[in-house]
């Protein structure tokens, strides 16, 4: 069952400002942190050498703001990368709610790395690390039918075909004769289990919006 959204219904679940869940996804590791401030000096230190060259003109307040920005741009990247990626699907004129069914469940593994080393006798070594998916095959009654894969996480193995699932789709088009894009981000009231590989949509927001729209669920 599909239902369509108002803006404002939109931007209460997928706000064009980053959640704190989006800001958490790109903040990444210890070592993506490390690059950002290795960044971060690299643009001070060459804004503070500049500075001294256009003492006195327009172009010395030009750096100090570029500078000022480099500074912080270890606290503040995960934001654009966050905001950027929710405009890609905020820009479709049409957004709906919809309740699918899960049809089919399986799992699936793809190579994700590639390693060849050397071993002591000159032979070449070849190892392969590989990724586990859930796949799911979402329908409804109106012959609306998607194929959902996400990575493998434990929690996912209480997923069942017969569940009702819950996605935010997009579409150009009023009648959504052809879906754009979907949310890899999806919710199974029954389990209480987020199925994501993003934190798209804001949680607490978008289950509310549930129990709004079909307090049945």
């Amino acid at each position: 069952m599909l239902l369509p959204l108002k803006r404002p219904q939109l931007d209460q679940i997928l706000p064009p400002i980053p959640t704190r869940d989006q800001y958490n996804y790109y903040w990444g590791d210890g070592l993506d942190l490390f690059r950002r401030i290795l960044i971060s000096v690299a643009v001070a230190t060459i804004a503070w050498v500049l500075h001294f060259r256009f003492i006195g003109t327009f172009w010395e307040l030009v750096v100090f703001l570029v500078g000022a920005l480099g500074a912080f741009y270890w606290l503040l990247a995960p934001v654009p990368m966050a905001m950027v990626r929710n405009a890609q699907l905020r820009k479709y004129p049409y957004a709906a709610l919809w309740y699918a069914t899960i049809d089919d469940c399986y799992l699936s593994e793809e190579v994700s790395t590639k390693q060849e080393n050397v071993d002591d006798r000159g032979r070449l070594e070849v190892s392969y690390s590989t990724e586990s998916f859930i796949n799911l095959e979402l329908g409804d009654d109106n012959n609306l039918v998607l194929n959902y894969r996400v990575p493998l996480q434990r929690g996912y193995k209480r997923i069942e075909p017969d569940q009702t699932i819950c996605l935010v789709i997009f579409a150009a088009d009023p009648k959504f004769q052809r879906i754009s894009r979907f949310t890899s981000d999806a919710y199974i009231p029954k389990l209480r289990l987020w199925v994501s590989d993003y934190p798209y949509l804001r949680r607490d927001s978008f289950k509310e919006l549930l129990r709004q729209l079909r307090p049945k669920i």
